[in-house]
């Protein structure tokens, strides 16, 4: 039997919702949300729920620096848009409607990828002129997080409302185009050295990497021009691909170029 990605990352995905609602059991484990929290006395915080609360509020917390540069660091090593991939359940729960709709056969449409980067300027723009950190307070991530640590399921209608618009307008059209924390980690991970390696002499060119990728674009220029990695930052290296692939064509290893 072959190694596969998807049940170790399933399990990850699952084991933040459980590490969120940890406090509900009466554990102190994690104590906090995805944008900051403390993971058993260690500090962790958002790099881009740093950056708004700096620019809204143009006052410097060091500590707060810290702990989300530790966190930026680590998601530059393994790289890409990991934090979708594997930890945000936003991004769970529009990866199952995404693929229910694939199977009734609607929403087939997508729009480009280039989409978050303009909502993260928005965002960034937005929280040094207003003054206020407003994502935080509209994200579909921290609505997330806080109805499942204060049992408040109200606010998880914009979730539903989320993968309605993609069920029947667009698919993934929130983590695809829209979430600006989607559009940081795409920047990072441009650079980050982990990537998802490419074999032009296995490959049998059948596409099935392509029909399951959620961001399918990020293919074709290594399927193309033998690049060798998949180098665009939008890689969310959920591992699909390298699950799917008949040849073995695919698999993960360290920046050459």
């Amino acid at each position: 039997m072959s190694f596969k990605w998807w049940p170790i990352r399933r399990l990850v995905q699952l084991g933040v919702i459980a590490l969120i609602a940890s406090p509900l059991a009466g554990l102190n484990i994690f104590r906090g949300n995805l944008a900051a929290g403390d993971l058993l006395g260690v500090g962790l915080a958002d790099p881009l729920a740093f950056m708004q609360a700096t620019l809204a509020s143009h006052i410097f917390i060091l500590s707060f620096f810290g702990s989300a540069l530790a966190v930026a660091a680590f998601y530059f090593v393994i790289g890409g848009r990991t934090f979708c991939g594997w930890v945000c359940p936003v991004y769970l729960v529009t990866e199952l409607n995404d693929r229910l709709s694939r199977y009734l056969g609607i929403a087939e449409r997508s729009y480009s990828l280039s989409g978050t980067r303009w909502s993260l300027a928005v965002t960034l723009s937005v929280s040094l002129l207003a003054g206020i950190p407003l994502f935080e307070m509209l994200s579909p991530i921290g609505i997330t997080s806080r109805a499942i640590m204060f049992k408040s399921w109200t606010p998880l209608l914009l979730v539903l409302g989320i993968m309605i618009v993609e069920a029947l307008a667009a698919r993934r059209i929130w983590c695809r185009s829209l979430c600006p924390v989607g559009g940081f980690y795409a920047l990072l991970g441009r650079f980050s050295p982990l990537r998802v390696g490419f074999s032009r002499q296995r490959c049998t060119g059948c596409g099935e990497c392509s029909r399951v990728c959620p961001v399918e674009e990020v293919l074709a220029p290594s399927l193309v021009d033998g690049a060798g990695q998949v180098t665009s930052g939008d890689c969310t290296r959920c591992g699909d691909c390298i699950d799917i692939c008949p040849a073995k064509a695919l698999d993960v290893n360290i920046w050459y170029k």
